[in-house]
């Protein structure tokens, strides 16, 4: 993690319950490409990574993680 980008956000409490974890706009932003979905992180808190080709249809997990909240999600797209 970024300590400068720590710093601009002393203990903010941005207001992401578990529920709506990721947020779009708070916790990371949707880039689209013509072939793919990425994520870019917004919050020094988060985390994004993401698994290889799985499955049948080698679909990709995208793994999101809050260390601030303990938060995590998988998704697929």
């Amino acid at each position: 993690m970024d300590s400068d980008t720590i710093k601009k956000f002393p203990n903010k409490d941005c207001g992401v319950n578990e529920e709506m974890f990721p947020c779009i706009g708070k916790c990371c932003r949707k880039n689209s490409a013509v072939f793919m979905v990425s994520y870019e992180k917004i919050c020094p808190y988060c985390d994004i990574s993401a698994s290889l080709p799985y499955g049948e249809s080698l679909k990709i997990m995208t793994i999101f993680e809050c260390s601030r909240f303990g938060y995590g999600k998988r998704v697929t797209g």
